[in-house]
Protein backbone atom coordinates (compact mmCIF):
# COMPACT_ATOMS: atom_id res chain seq x y z
CA UNK A 1 0.00 0.00 0.00
CA UNK A 2 3.03 2.22 0.66
CA UNK A 3 3.92 1.98 -2.66
CA UNK A 4 1.35 2.36 -4.14
CA UNK A 5 0.71 5.86 -2.41
CA UNK A 6 4.13 6.36 -3.19
CA UNK A 7 3.79 5.89 -6.86
CA UNK A 8 0.73 8.07 -7.02
CA UNK A 9 2.52 10.82 -5.19
CA UNK A 10 5.43 10.56 -7.78
CA UNK A 11 2.90 10.68 -10.92
CA UNK A 12 0.77 13.53 -9.43
CA UNK A 13 4.18 15.55 -8.61
CA UNK A 14 5.91 14.67 -12.15
CA UNK A 15 2.48 15.78 -13.78
CA UNK A 16 2.80 18.85 -12.53
CA UNK A 17 6.12 19.26 -12.91
CA UNK A 18 5.82 19.01 -16.78
CA UNK A 19 2.33 20.85 -16.88
CA UNK A 20 4.31 24.19 -15.43
CA UNK A 21 7.04 23.35 -18.26
CA UNK A 22 4.13 23.40 -20.80
CA UNK A 23 5.21 27.05 -22.91
CA UNK A 24 3.86 29.32 -19.97
CA UNK A 25 1.10 31.33 -18.75
CA UNK A 26 -1.28 33.39 -20.69
CA UNK A 27 -0.65 37.07 -20.48
CA UNK A 28 -2.25 39.12 -17.86
CA UNK A 29 -1.51 42.32 -19.00
CA UNK A 30 -2.21 44.11 -22.92
CA UNK A 31 1.26 44.56 -23.12
CA UNK A 32 1.96 40.90 -23.38
CA UNK A 33 -0.14 40.03 -25.96
CA UNK A 34 2.04 38.64 -28.41
CA UNK A 35 0.22 38.90 -32.35
CA UNK A 36 1.16 41.37 -35.57
CA UNK A 37 -0.17 44.79 -36.72
CA UNK A 38 -2.47 44.77 -39.47
CA UNK A 39 -2.29 47.72 -41.77
CA UNK A 40 -6.15 48.30 -43.05
CA UNK A 41 -5.25 51.95 -44.64
CA UNK A 42 -6.15 54.68 -42.66
CA UNK A 43 -6.40 52.09 -39.10
CA UNK A 44 -4.36 49.87 -37.86
CA UNK A 45 -4.52 47.24 -34.85
CA UNK A 46 -3.12 44.61 -33.46
CA UNK A 47 -4.07 41.35 -34.37
CA UNK A 48 -3.43 38.65 -30.95
CA UNK A 49 -1.88 35.17 -31.96
CA UNK A 50 -5.21 33.05 -32.16
CA UNK A 51 -7.07 35.88 -34.42
CA UNK A 52 -7.40 36.94 -38.16
CA UNK A 53 -7.74 40.13 -39.39
CA UNK A 54 -9.60 40.92 -42.73
CA UNK A 55 -9.61 44.25 -44.83
CA UNK A 56 -12.91 46.27 -45.31
CA UNK A 57 -15.31 44.95 -47.84
CA UNK A 58 -15.71 47.93 -50.40
CA UNK A 59 -19.35 47.51 -51.44
CA UNK A 60 -19.42 50.04 -54.00
CA UNK A 61 -16.21 49.90 -55.96
CA UNK A 62 -15.18 53.63 -54.79
CA UNK A 63 -11.92 52.72 -53.16
CA UNK A 64 -8.36 52.03 -54.95
CA UNK A 65 -7.32 49.01 -52.77
CA UNK A 66 -9.96 46.96 -53.76
CA UNK A 67 -11.10 47.18 -50.02
CA UNK A 68 -12.17 49.65 -47.42
CA UNK A 69 -8.70 51.59 -45.96
CA UNK A 70 -11.48 52.70 -43.07
CA UNK A 71 -12.54 49.45 -41.69
CA UNK A 72 -10.75 46.52 -39.86
CA UNK A 73 -12.21 43.23 -38.58
CA UNK A 74 -10.43 40.70 -36.47
CA UNK A 75 -12.16 37.88 -35.52
CA UNK A 76 -11.44 35.46 -32.49
CA UNK A 77 -10.65 31.53 -33.77
CA UNK A 78 -11.32 32.67 -37.67
CA UNK A 79 -9.43 30.52 -40.17
CA UNK A 80 -11.55 32.35 -43.23
CA UNK A 81 -13.90 35.49 -43.86
CA UNK A 82 -16.91 33.58 -43.24
CA UNK A 83 -15.72 32.86 -39.43
CA UNK A 84 -16.94 36.70 -39.10
CA UNK A 85 -20.56 34.47 -38.88
CA UNK A 86 -19.92 32.38 -36.48
CA UNK A 87 -17.31 33.71 -33.92
CA UNK A 88 -17.03 36.67 -32.09
CA UNK A 89 -14.75 40.02 -33.50
CA UNK A 90 -14.00 43.97 -33.79
CA UNK A 91 -14.93 45.72 -36.03
CA UNK A 92 -12.97 49.00 -36.17
CA UNK A 93 -14.25 51.74 -39.08
CA UNK A 94 -12.21 55.72 -38.96
CA UNK A 95 -13.90 58.88 -39.79
CA UNK A 96 -11.99 60.86 -41.13
CA UNK A 97 -12.68 65.10 -40.14
CA UNK A 98 -14.01 65.40 -43.24
CA UNK A 99 -16.31 62.34 -42.98
CA UNK A 100 -18.12 62.65 -39.13
CA UNK A 101 -18.79 59.82 -37.42
CA UNK A 102 -22.72 59.74 -36.21
CA UNK A 103 -23.21 58.74 -32.57
CA UNK A 104 -24.31 55.64 -32.18
CA UNK A 105 -27.95 55.43 -30.18
CA UNK A 106 -28.46 52.49 -27.67
CA UNK A 107 -32.27 53.38 -28.28
CA UNK A 108 -32.16 50.92 -31.63
CA UNK A 109 -31.02 47.84 -29.86
CA UNK A 110 -32.56 46.20 -27.20
CA UNK A 111 -31.04 46.29 -23.80
CA UNK A 112 -28.93 48.66 -24.09
CA UNK A 113 -26.77 49.83 -21.03
CA UNK A 114 -24.20 52.37 -21.09
CA UNK A 115 -20.81 51.99 -20.30
CA UNK A 116 -18.71 54.13 -18.35
CA UNK A 117 -15.69 56.23 -20.39
CA UNK A 118 -12.65 54.70 -20.11
CA UNK A 119 -8.98 55.22 -21.39
CA UNK A 120 -6.67 52.58 -23.11
CA UNK A 121 -4.45 53.45 -25.71
CA UNK A 122 -4.51 56.86 -26.90
CA UNK A 123 -8.25 57.04 -26.84
CA UNK A 124 -10.95 57.60 -24.61
CA UNK A 125 -14.04 55.40 -25.38
CA UNK A 126 -17.51 56.04 -24.98
CA UNK A 127 -19.94 53.60 -25.49
CA UNK A 128 -22.94 50.97 -24.73
CA UNK A 129 -23.38 47.33 -24.14
CA UNK A 130 -27.07 46.22 -25.88
CA UNK A 131 -28.33 43.22 -27.96
CA UNK A 132 -28.43 42.69 -31.74
CA UNK A 133 -30.93 40.64 -33.43
CA UNK A 134 -30.43 38.81 -29.88
CA UNK A 135 -26.42 38.87 -30.11
CA UNK A 136 -24.44 40.78 -27.47
CA UNK A 137 -22.33 43.40 -28.80
CA UNK A 138 -20.48 46.55 -27.64
CA UNK A 139 -20.52 49.92 -29.42
CA UNK A 140 -17.17 52.05 -28.66
CA UNK A 141 -16.28 55.38 -29.87
CA UNK A 142 -13.61 57.70 -29.50
CA UNK A 143 -14.77 61.35 -28.23
CA UNK A 144 -11.68 62.73 -29.71
CA UNK A 145 -12.42 64.98 -32.92
CA UNK A 146 -8.45 66.13 -34.34
CA UNK A 147 -7.52 63.27 -36.57
CA UNK A 148 -11.19 61.92 -36.89
CA UNK A 149 -13.10 59.32 -35.03
CA UNK A 150 -13.12 55.41 -34.76
CA UNK A 151 -16.37 53.72 -33.68
CA UNK A 152 -16.00 50.13 -32.68
CA UNK A 153 -18.94 47.54 -33.14
CA UNK A 154 -18.12 44.41 -30.95
CA UNK A 155 -19.58 40.99 -31.11
CA UNK A 156 -18.99 40.17 -27.74
CA UNK A 157 -21.13 36.43 -28.22
CA UNK A 158 -21.23 34.18 -31.58
CA UNK A 159 -20.91 30.62 -30.82
CA UNK A 160 -18.06 31.47 -28.62
CA UNK A 161 -17.76 34.55 -25.87
CA UNK A 162 -15.28 37.74 -25.60
CA UNK A 163 -15.44 40.04 -22.92
CA UNK A 164 -13.75 43.97 -22.99
CA UNK A 165 -12.20 42.85 -19.99
CA UNK A 166 -10.30 40.25 -22.02
CA UNK A 167 -6.69 40.89 -22.45
CA UNK A 168 -6.44 40.05 -26.00
CA UNK A 169 -9.24 43.16 -26.56
CA UNK A 170 -7.90 45.19 -24.53
CA UNK A 171 -4.42 44.69 -26.19
CA UNK A 172 -6.22 45.69 -29.55
CA UNK A 173 -7.95 48.70 -28.01
CA UNK A 174 -4.84 49.77 -27.08
CA UNK A 175 -3.07 49.50 -30.13
CA UNK A 176 -5.64 50.77 -32.46
CA UNK A 177 -3.89 53.87 -34.27
CA UNK A 178 -5.04 55.91 -37.45
CA UNK A 179 -2.16 56.07 -40.61
CA UNK A 180 -2.16 59.59 -41.14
Amino acid sequence: MKKMIAFLLTIVLLTATFAGCSGGSAPTKPEDVKGETFEGGNISALVPEGWMAFHGTDYFDEYEEGYDPNVIQVCKGAKTEWDLLSKPYVMMTYFSPDNPMYEPSKDYYEEGADLEPFTTGSYTWKGFTAKSLDTPIAMLWTGEYGEGQIQLMICLENGEKISLDDVDVQAILTSISINK
